[in-house]
């Protein structure tokens, strides 16, 4: 009987280990490593609307481009077929000089990125977009748009609708609706 006991202890014993060796045979190099940060999902329909520089002079609006910008991301958001990039992700990347594109997108989990500038001179306004392949650094599209302040939100309705049609998002009547709903004066 001692030997039955021991051999179905090195049995049970054995598969232990096998079945150890199996599951480190199985882990990834993020698993193993375990410390490294892991990368969010890049899907093609993605985008985070990078903070506007702003040009207008110190007396304007306090935050007039990131107001801009912040509209814009909201009326994306409502476009169902994009993968829109938090603000928050993206507020660490205002300093122009900081930003390496690429690893922008990398690391906030985008395949295109909107920079912008907004220069604001008493009742007029100029918004200047581009969008950007962050993977390549490739311009997809760049506009200039001149206009009284008070058609900004008008600006903020065409940017979002034309880059959803540069990243072949489809736009339900209701996603349009949405997107042009005119939110006021500032």
């Amino acid at each position: 009987m001692n030997r039955s006991i021991i051999l179905a202890a090195i049995i049970i014993g054995a598969a232990i280990l096998v079945n150890g060796y199996l599951e480190r045979l199985a882990r990834t190099p993020q698993a193993i490593q375990g410390s490294e940060k892991q990368l969010p999902e890049v899907r093609e329909k993605s985008i985070a609307v990078l903070p506007f520089q702003d040009l207008s002079s110190p007396d304007q609006n306090a935050d007039f481009a990131g107001s801009i910008q912040q509209e814009i991301t909201n009326r994306l958001t409502k476009v169902h077929d994009l993968k829109v990039i938090s603000q928050s992700d993206v507020m660490g990347y205002r300093a122009a000089a900081t930003r390496n594109l690429r690893e922008i997108g990398k690391h906030v989990g985008a395949a295109n990125l909107l920079e912008g500038r907004v220069q604001r001179t008493d009742d007029r306004v100029r918004v200047s977009v581009q969008l950007i392949d962050a993977k390549t650094d490739r311009h997809l599209w760049a506009e200039n748009y001149d206009r009284e302040i008070t058609d900004v939100f008008a600006v903020e309705s065409e940017v979002a609708k034309k880059i959803a049609g540069e990243l072949g998002a489809r736009l339900s009547p209701a996603e349009k609706a949405a997107i042009e709903e005119d939110r006021g004066h500032p």
